[in-house]
């Protein structure tokens, strides 16, 4: 069980890796990407196991005012990035639209950072993963 608990753990930190990586990545140009809803995804996921092998484990007080807490945030992460990456789709499926009816083939980088659509719902969710992990941390 101990196992199994280390093997959850690291895969929770992993999720939460890709969702500040891929914030971090994209900086420049903030935008919800791929990797930031299948880290949210994974995140819950994981954290759900976590909570349901912690209720099996003996001798093991669980707080469930803190699990609450994180539960709604990892809800929020994850509704965020579906939000953002939605967003982003279908901006991108416009913009084709109007690059092949301008005849632009889109070989020329902008210079300029471009504001994307999802740049807030890439935002909401980079403060909601950090704002679990510091109720992870000191509560």
């Amino acid at each position: 069980m101990e196992i199994l608990r280390d093997v959850l753990v690291f895969i929770h930190l992993l999720g939460m890796a890709i969702i500040i990586g891929a914030y971090f990545a994209n900086m420049r140009a903030p935008r919800v990407v791929a990797g930031m809803l299948h880290g949210a995804y994974l995140q819950l996921a994981t954290g759900l196991l976590l909570v349901t092998v912690l209720e099996f484990t003996e001798g093991v007080e669980v707080n469930h005012m803190k699990i609450g807490i994180k539960l709604l945030l990892a809800i929020l992460v994850a509704v965020f990035a579906f939000l953002g990456r939605r967003q982003e789709k279908r901006a991108g499926t416009a913009a084709s639209a109007a690059a092949r009816a301008d005849g632009y083939a889109g070989d020329t980088a902008p210079s300029a950072p471009v504001a994307h659509s999802s740049a807030t719902m890439a935002h909401l969710t980079f403060g909601a993963a950090v704002l679990a992990v510091l109720v992870a941390v000191f509560v």
